[in-house]
């Protein structure tokens, strides 16, 4: 996803934004539309993945994640027999 990205900034980079159809019509190019759809998707995985601020307030887990590294777990006297 995001390699197309930024292939599609690379080639908007080389071409111009606007194009002239054989018509004669103006549109804008396709790597414009592929450039902002790529955006669009990687701003929806980053506010999935709470990598925004307002979105990091609202990712939760399903369980608990147990005591903290560097808590105590009550185990440490225990450890104390083996080591003396």
């Amino acid at each position: 996803m995001s390699g197309s990205w930024v292939e599609a900034e690379k080639r908007l980079k080389e071409t111009p934004t606007l194009l002239k159809t054989p018509a004669g019509y103006v549109q804008p190019s396709p790597w414009l539309a592929i450039a902002n759809k790529n955006v669009e998707l990687m701003h929806k995985f980053m506010c999935e993945l709470g990598l925004s601020p307002s979105s990091r307030s609202r990712v939760t887990t399903s369980s608990p994640l147990g005591p903290k590294p560097w808590e105590f777990s009550g185990l440490e006297a225990e450890d104390d027999e083996f080591f003396s």
